[in-house]
């Protein structure tokens, strides 16, 4: 018996520069989206957009709908991107993958309320992407790559592409939280002398010389005391209110705005920011690059993964340079916003086509500076923390003993 396959092929239309900068369009044959692109890619064509003929451009979203207030949490994006592409990779049909994830008690119960939903909208006719676009809770990055895959017909990689992508990501703040750790608790050892100042030392001293020290560091410290133990019924409610506040508004989108303005206040935390900016660009943009994402909405999405303000502004004008004619390396240059590494290793992925690579790579080089900075940094801070708790200390002392003199003073005369 002879089986005759027949592999219907498509004609995409595109837009994009080829090794030597210039502007081209024309057309491609291919089964897919994915495998159009990667014949582009290894023509050594960048591609901007991409469009099966006589149909509208790749739908990609660069924001989702009705965004939720509060942003989901990187160790859950981490697992269940891994957790996912290995149930694919092995053959688990994606709702029944969903379905399974969606019990596991691993994530919180609101995420599993979400994959539950994403569960149902799948079974209801809709694509992967749509479900997790009608969400509203997951990044357009997340979104985009999966509709890429979908529609390249290699979900599973592209997913193990996200993995790596959010491990990544997961790996770098983790690494920031614990040289950090050192300095927050220097920062909370002073606050705690002085409660055990104020609440236990204070009225000893206060009982035995028959003096109340007004106004000063003394009066503070005297108001502290009577908050801890006359109000306390007051001030414990106050301070749970404002500790659960501040850690809602963390997971909030509004929380980036804040932390940017107070991160730019300081020239060499600045400097670390832009450092992460830059990693958190690059990284983004070759993972888009390399599953199928046009460049211009790559660009506009990465833009808004670097969580820096500056950063979205000044790429908007990148993408409209692009748009009209530039080629990427000239548009990033021309912009003059990251460092001259940036751009020469942008035109080298560009003339190799291998944008995506490059981009890792860069990466890669730039979290290795955060770090190599984060700890610089605290171990500038260090010293200076301990310096400062022993001044405060002594200066308390010094202040004690300047009331506990006057007392005896006053009560000899």
């Amino acid at each position: 018996m002879i089986i005759l396959v027949v592999i219907l092929e498509m004609v995409f239309k595109y837009t994009g520069y080829d090794p030597s900068g210039k502007k081209i369009q024309g057309t491609i044959q291919s089964d897919s989206v994915k495998s159009a692109l990667e014949q582009l890619r290894k023509n050594g064509v960048l591609v901007t957009e991409i469009k099966e003929k006589g149909s509208g451009a790749l739908n990609v979203s660069t924001q989702s709908k009705g965004r939720s207030f509060f942003r989901l949490s990187l160790k859950e994006l981490v697992l269940f991107s891994r957790q996912l592409e290995t149930m694919i990779s092995s053959g688990v049909r994606l709702v029944d993958a969903l379905d399974t994830l969606s019990q596991q008690e691993v994530f919180s119960k609101r995420f599993r309320r979400i994959l539950m939903n994403v569960s149902q909208t799948v079974k209801s006719g809709k694509s992967f992407s749509e479900a997790l676009e009608q969400e509203g809770v997951f990044e357009s990055v997340f979104i985009n790559m999966v509709k890429a895959g979908e529609e390249g017909g290699v979900l599973d990689t592209t997913l193990k592409k996200l993995a790596n992508y959010y491990e990544s990501t997961n790996r770098l703040t983790e690494q920031i939280k614990s040289s950090m750790t050192y300095p927050v608790f220097i920062l909370g050892f002073a606050v705690a002398v002085v409660f055990i100042i104020s609440v236990f030392i204070l009225p000893r001293l206060i009982n035995v010389f028959g003096t109340t020290p007004k106004g000063g560091l003394f009066g503070f410290l005297m108001t502290l005391n009577f908050i801890f133990t006359q109000r306390l019924y007051i001030a414990l409610p106050v301070i749970l209110a404002i500790a659960v506040g501040f850690y809602f508004f963390s997971k909030t989108s509004y929380f980036v705005v804040v932390k940017d303005f107070l991160g730019n206040l300081l020239p060499p935390v600045r400097k670390l920011r832009e450092k992460m900016s830059v990693e958190r660009f690059t990284r983004t943009l070759g993972v888009l690059v390399s599953s199928g994402v046009p460049m211009v909405t790559a660009l506009t999405m990465a833009s808004k993964a670097s969580n820096n303000l500056r950063f979205e502004k000044v790429i908007s004008t990148v993408v409209e340079d692009v748009k009209g004619g530039s080629n990427l390396k000239n548009a990033l240059k021309k912009a003059e916003i990251f460092p001259q590494i940036v751009y020469e290793m942008v035109g080298t992925g560009e003339d190799t086509g291998k944008l995506d690579v490059v981009m890792e790579k860069v990466a890669d080089f730039f979290e290795d500076e955060v770090v190599q900075g984060t700890k610089k940094l605290v171990s500038l801070m260090e010293p200076m923390m301990i310096a400062f708790v022993g001044l405060f200390i002594a200066f308390i002392a010094y202040s004690m003993y300047t009331v506990i003199f006057s007392a005896q003073g006053s009560f000899m005369r």
